[in-house]
């Protein structure tokens, strides 16, 4: 019988670690890339030129302001569908601080998004900065069950 090689602990602790690093590596790079994504959407652009005219959101955040990066992880205030979108973006300035709640809708999943509204989340106050009228609440349909096979 051949005699078996050992690997020595400190060699597998440099390997979990190199894997650790180059893990948490891709993970950062590709939170970056997304961040990137979303901040090239024309809605996500467009909310920030309106909010940085509008007298009031200046007035309530203070200047300068300046935006955070967005939960990519909360689907349910984030996310990019076929014709609607909605983001929260964390804003903050010299005297408040929360969040800016942009919608946007486009009329087929082709086109490109335009904005409908634009709140400003601030501690217990919600002001409507920008509204269309286009955005339209969607009910989610209810599912539907078929009756079970005798």
């Amino acid at each position: 019988m051949g005699s078996l090689n050992r690997v020595r602990l400190s060699t597998l602790v440099q390997i979990a670690a190199g894997g650790f690093i180059a893990g948490s590596t891709a993970l950062y790079l590709a939170q970056k890339s997304m961040q990137k994504k979303v901040r090239a959407l024309p809605h996500y652009a467009e909310s920030l030129k309106i909010i940085a005219d509008h007298d009031k959101a200046r007035e309530a955040l203070g200047t300068p302001i300046e935006l955070g990066t967005v939960d990519l992880a909360d689907r349910h205030h984030n996310y990019v569908g076929k014709t609607n979108s909605m983001l929260m973006v964390p804003v903050n300035g010299s005297m408040a601080a929360g969040y800016m709640e942009v919608r946007a809708v486009r009329d087929t999943p082709e086109g490109v998004f335009s904005t409908a509204t634009i709140k400003l989340h601030l501690d217990e106050t919600v002001v409507t900065i920008y509204d269309t009228g286009a955005w339209r609440e969607e009910t989610s349909p209810k599912p539907t069950t078929t009756p079970a096979s005798k």
